[in-house]
């Protein structure tokens, strides 16, 4: 060993990294040591690398994946590509955690649902076929009042839709907005929605950007309705509540 080398148990010391995860760094190609005694097999490292190494631990300590690090570090051209994909994934791990901990918390105050099994089969989600999912959501948060929330959590991706009721009870339905590339889109469709003013809910979709179908009228032996026209072609039609 040279004055300018550092043995495996000392670097790790100076960097805060175990001989494990400097032994599993080298087998990886993120970390490798300047020189390996052939007898021993013992690494070594060079005073210079204790940068790379702490830069390591602190990336590493974020959650970011190893390959991700070796693509901050070696190719620093994408590092503000590479962190900004890791922070979605951390705030989409912190979402899941909070909805964890809300249902926990109902849980807690509620009781458990038993979860049983419906006696039937029963309509749970319908999805609208539409151009854009932004604009299309704003649109039936404007007309109707939905509240667009996230109803599927993923690794790498939330989807959200307007939710009524939780799932597991007898209330709970989806209403989901797809566009044309997703697997099995099919529109437009047709919905039907209780309203407690139908003349009221009639005009504020037509001014959040809807076209009428029929106006508010009567008819024998069903409530009074009207329908509208999404601006992607799906009827919604209005029930008197």
């Amino acid at each position: 060993m040279t004055n300018e080398e550092i043995a495996i148990g000392r670097f790790g010391r100076l960097c805060g990294l175990s001989v494990h995860t400097l032994r599993h760094y080298d087998d990886v190609g993120l970390l490798v040591p300047t020189r390996v005694d052939a007898s021993t097999g013992y690494r070594y490292y060079s005073p210079g690398q204790l940068d790379r190494a702490r830069q390591i631990r602190a990336l590493r300590s974020t959650g970011l994946s190893v390959a991700d690090t070796g693509l901050v570090l070696d190719q620093p051209e994408r590092a503000e590509e590479v962190l900004a994909a890791h922070r979605s994934r951390l705030e989409r791990e912190h979402s899941r955690t909070g909805a964890s901990l809300r249902d926990a918390e109902r849980f807690a105050a509620d009781g458990v649902p038993d979860g049983a099994a419906p006696s039937a089969p029963r309509p749970v989600q319908i999805k609208l076929l539409v151009s854009d999912e932004d604009a299309a959501a704003a649109f039936y948060i404007d007309a109707f009042g939905f509240d667009y929330e996230v109803t599927q959590r993923t690794a790498d991706e939330d989807f959200s839709g307007f939710m009524f009721g939780r799932y597991g009870e007898p209330d709970f339905f989806l209403v989901h907005l797809q566009t044309a590339d997703y697997p099995g889109a099919a529109g437009p469709a047709t919905i039907g929605l209780l309203v407690d003013d139908l003349d009221a809910a009639h005009r504020r979709a037509l001014d959040a950007g809807a076209a009428v179908v029929l106006a508010p009228h009567e008819s024998e032996g069903m409530p009074r309705a009207s329908a509208v026209k999404d601006p992607d072609g799906n009827v919604v039609w209005l029930y008197q509540g």
